[in-house]
Parts: C-alpha cells; sequence; structure tokens
C-alpha cells in the first residue's frame, strides 16, 4: 500500500506508507534494510508498522514526497493499492505458526495474483479482505468485507468464507456463506464475489454497502452454482 497523509504539524509533513507489489506479505532483509535507510533519510529514522500490516514513515517533509516516492519505485516498494482488494491482511498462518489449522499467507499472494490489473483494483475500489489461519482470528477475519478462516476438514486445510464484516464507525461482523473451500477454489471465489458486487452495485457504493442492501443470497448463489 502506498500514500500520504498530511499531519498537522507546519511546516507540513506527511506519513508515507509504502508497500511492496503482489505477493509481498513477507519482507526481505534487503527491503527492511533499505526502508531503515530510507526513514533516516526522510523520517527521522523513525519506521511504524499499522495493523493494516503496512509500514509508516511518519514524519516526511512535503517537498521530499517525490524523491522517496521514486527511491521506492526503484525496489517495488510503491504499488498503489492502499484500501484495495490486494491490500490484504492476513496472519502469519500454517508456515511459521503452531495454532493455524491452514496456511494463510499463499491464500493472500493467490488473491493479489487473481487481480494483477491496476485499473480493474481502482474501478473495483474499497475493499477489506481478511484472513485468518485459526479461530484466534489473527488476521480479523470475521470484520473484513471478505474474510477467511482457514479450517481443518479430516486433515486438509480448508476454508470458509464470510462476507459483511466492518471494522470502521460502522462496525459488523461477517456472516458465514456456506460449506468451506478448497485452497486452489479461494481465487475464484473471490473473483466471483466480485462480480457479483460489480453488476450489483449503486453509483458510489461499495462492497459492503452492497452486501447490506441485497443480502448474502446473490453472492451465494453466484459461489456455489453448480457447472453445467
Amino acid at each position: 500500500m502506498l500514500g500520504a497523509h498530511a499531519v498537522l504539524v507546519p511546516p507540513r509533513r506527511y506519513c508515507y506508507q509504502p508497500h511492496g507489489g503482489p505477493a509481498s506479505h513477507i519482507c526481505t532483509l534487503r527491503q527492511l534494510e533499505y526502508l531503515a535507510d530510507l526513514a533516516e533519510q526522510y523520517s527521522f529514522g523513525e519506521v511504524r508498522v499499522t495493523h493494516h500490516q503496512n509500514v509508516v514513515l511518519a514524519d516526511v517533509a512535503q517537498k521530499d514526497l517525490h524523491a522517496l516516492w521514486h527511491q521506492l519505485k526503484q525496489q517495488d516498494l510503491a504499488a498503489r493499492n492502499q484500501g484495495l482488494l490486494t491490500d490484504v491482511i492476513c496472519c502469519p498462518g500454517g508456515d511459521f505458526c503452531a495454532l493455524a489449522n491452514a496456511k494463510s499467507i499463499p491464500i493472500a499472494e493467490s488473491i493479489q495474483r487473481q487481480f494483477p490489473d491496476q485499473q480493474e483494483l481502482e474501478d473495483i475500489g474499497q475493499m477489506d479482505v481478511k484472513i485468518s489461519g485459526c479461530m484466534n482470528a489473527c488476521g480479523h477475519h470475521h470484520v473484513g468485507n471478505i474474510g477467511i478462516l482457514g479450517v481443518d476438514k479430516k486433515g486438509e486445510e480448508f476454508y470458509q468464507v464470510s462476507l459483511g464484516g466492518s471494522s470502521k464507525h460502522d462496525a459488523s461482523l461477517a456472516k458465514i456463506m456456506g460449506p468451506a473451500f478448497a485452497q486452489e477454489e479461494i481465487p475464484q471465489v473471490v473473483a466471483k464475489l466480485v462480480s457479483v458486487y460489480r453488476d450489483l452495485r449503486q453509483e458510489q457504493e461499495t462492497f459492503v454497502e452492497t452486501y447490506r442492501r441485497v443480502g448474502m443470497e446473490p453472492f451465494k448463489e453466484k459461489v456455489y452454482a453448480k457447472a453445467d
């Protein structure tokens, strides 16, 4: 995720939030060292990590924004996906956590690969996708517009999908859509959910607003429809 936000400290300074491109849920040592160098240069050596799993350089002068952006772009850390479908929140999952029922990071990466086009992402608009590898819910799947929960079915990794959650001022808990899916099915499940949203949305309506207006059924019908 990439964005600049003004803060009320004259002369005007900015929070700058860099994020890598697709499949960027694991930072490399080289990327971390590069961000540390940029923080020393532009942000008084200060770096913050948000609960959205993005990095913040918290005190960047306005005049330095373009130079900082250019340096981030050179290292593929300048994706414009703030708040969009590919700005996924996920827990470490089965790759790193002994509590997990299923992997989370590969699911996030597969969703990112499903939507590589920036113009399409911007047309889809604001979307919160959150993934947890178990019921401890470290990925906050229960408040995702689309929430994905890893579950164990007879020793196999499956994923339960929920819709309609929000952690904003209009907070709500997501509702389970139906039976869980295999890992390889998830990208197409998300694509179908997005397709229904784009077909049914009204002007300027977000995914969660459309869901609240039309309910679960149109999404469920599309996702669980049997192939002819």
